[in-house]
């Protein structure tokens, strides 16, 4: 039977005990798996079969604005979709429960193993910003992710369509089959170490190699579809997707890439040659790297959507493609065929031009 944790709440004697109830993920119901139908253009329409059931939400970690707008989207999940199951990290119930524990009756949360995620997730709500969603994807590195609908309460927020105020419409818009989503691509990303064993796991944005914390520019040896193309001598390289091309991408001198374009990105960070400029491959290309056994500097370090995985050495070898699958990549909920582009003049200022110099005196 499962452990189920009540956090009690008296406020006076004359009022009723109000609880935050914790149960336990592992007693949830199995995911529920929703379709995707082609709806014009970029988009499609995502349709429940059967509603969903298990939604887990994941906040930006210890933010006061982000608590007190989790605790209001958790307390409408509450009193709106009684049948829904609310889930959250383990971290988080301990963030919210006095907060969740102060409301005008009992609400129900459950937390456990993030490794049952993946079997138990069937959408996936952020509120934070870019990070956020990069966080949550990486919940399922090795699994297909949710659909994530995505609320913008950080810096940038490229990958945030939608802003808190609208979460209600938005969500039953989701709930009620009535949602459009995008399909962002991932990498599959294989890591052999000296060909002793191997590590697989998936980028939303990107990988990059680079040279950390040695003195030297580091080589890297890059082939495309088993051919050798060059030898990067630079501070590192990024391979990145299409969502990962408004990243370390772009602030490396590469190209801005419409999410629906089927692509991979090589970027070189600070290359030596000037010759040596962005490339854009096939989504179809399986891309291999590494560490040259003439390199200077003997280690360098691998990262996955900005969390450090380990440290190269010749011998290593990282090998890079698309995720393979009909219903691969992750499916993220947006207003508009549009948005893409609004977005990119709003939070880039795309071709911006200057002001008019104004002399101070």
């Amino acid at each position: 039977m499962a452990t189920v944790r009540r956090f009690v709440r008296q406020f006076s004697s004359s009022c009723r005990v109000q609880k935050c109830i914790v149960g336990q993920l592992e007693s949830l119901p199995h995911r529920i798996y929703p379709r995707y139908s082609p709806n014009g253009q970029d988009l499609y329409s995502l349709i429940w079969e059967t509603p969903p059931r298990n939604v887990c939400v994941i906040k930006k970690p210890w933010n006061s604005a982000v608590r007190a707008n989790t605790v209001e989207f958790i307390d409408f999940l509450s009193r709106q979709y009684p049948s829904v199951n609310v889930v959250v990290e383990p971290d988080v119930a301990e963030e919210l429960e006095p907060d969740i524990s102060a409301l005008d009756h009992d609400v129900e949360i459950y937390t456990g193993n993030r490794a049952l995620l993946p079997e138990k997730a069937d959408l996936l709500v952020t509120l934070g910003g870019d990070g956020t969603i990069l966080s949550a994807a990486s919940l399922f590195a090795n699994a297909d992710v949710p659909p994530v609908l995505s609320f913008s309460m950080g810096t940038l927020g490229f990958l945030m369509p939608f802003d808190f105020k609208d979460a209600q419409k938005t969500f039953n818009s989701v709930y009620t089959s009535d949602g459009k989503v995008l399909n962002r691509m991932r990498l599959e990303c294989e890591t052999r170490y000296n060909h002793a064993y191997h590590v697989t796991t998936h980028a939303m944005n990107d990988l990059t190699i680079h040279r950390g914390m040695e003195p030297h520019l580091t080589r890297l040896d890059i082939c495309v579809n088993d051919h050798f193309v060059t030898t990067a001598i630079a501070d590192g390289i990024t391979v990145a997707t299409p969502t990962g091309s408004t990243a370390y991408s772009l602030s490396s001198g590469g190209s801005i890439v419409h999410p629906g374009v089927a692509c991979i990105l090589i970027t070189p960070i600070c290359p030596r040659s000037l010759s040596f400029r962005p490339l854009i491959f096939p989504a179809s290309s399986k891309i291999s790297l590494s560490v040259s056994d003439e390199s200077r500097g003997r280690t360098a370090e691998l990262s996955i959507d900005g969390l450090k995985k380990g440290t190269l050495s010749p011998g290593d070898r990282i090998t890079v493609q698309s995720e393979r699958g009909i219903d691969k990549g992750i499916w993220c909920v947006t207003p508009t065929d549009t948005d893409w582009v609004q977005r990119l003049n709003k939070l880039l200022g795309f071709n911006s031009v200057f002001g008019k110099f104004e002399d101070p005196a």
